[in-house]
């Protein structure tokens, strides 16, 4: 039977791989993202999302942060991942933060309505009201019909409309 490798603290090995300048350069110059240099797995992957999502639910939002940032340092282009720290980064106060992160989880994965409607309620906190109208429409669009985004559409609308009539 394989030993189940330990994903945290990091392996001696792994360790000396992140501490090789010149590898992590030739590396990352031929298009492999950190877990591919390391070697982890996309199983191993999903276990370090569902422990930082973890730390999310336990409501230790530093912590969930971190463990966010540390995922998309290893694999930037995951947009599961930057929509984890925002939300993390939101919970913090971090609005601005947390704007960057969600932007950037949107041009993941153009289509998906999540990021604009969490960056509509950060851009709300720091009074950019034209801004979270324009998310919120983005939300709303990219929602469509799809029954998955029935109930973020319902409050994007509501949100929407709240706004107008502040007006």
């Amino acid at each position: 039977m394989q030993k189940k490798k330990s994903l945290f603290p990091l392996s001696a090995e792994v360790r000396e791989i992140l501490q090789n300048e010149g590898f992590l350069k030739d590396s990352l110059a031929t298009g492999k993202n950190g877990y591919e240099i390391v070697g982890w797995s996309e199983l191993e992957q999903a276990e370090l999302y569902g422990a930082a999502y973890g730390l999310f639910k336990d409501e230790r939002f530093q912590e969930a942060a971190d463990a966010f940032f540390f995922l998309v340092a290893m694999n930037p282009n995951h947009p599961e991942f930057w929509l984890g720290l925002g939300m993390a980064l939101q919970k913090l106060g971090d609005y601005e933060q947390a704007v960057d992160a969600y932007e950037v989880s949107a041009t993941c994965k153009l289509d998906n309505p999540v990021p604009y409607f969490y960056l509509a309620k950060c851009f709300f906190a720091i009074h950019e009201r034209d801004s979270a109208l324009e998310a919120l429409n983005l939300a709303i669009e990219y929602s469509g019909e799809i029954p998955e985004y029935g109930d973020l559409k319902k409050e994007a609308i509501a949100a929407k409309t709240l706004l107008l009539q502040a007006e």
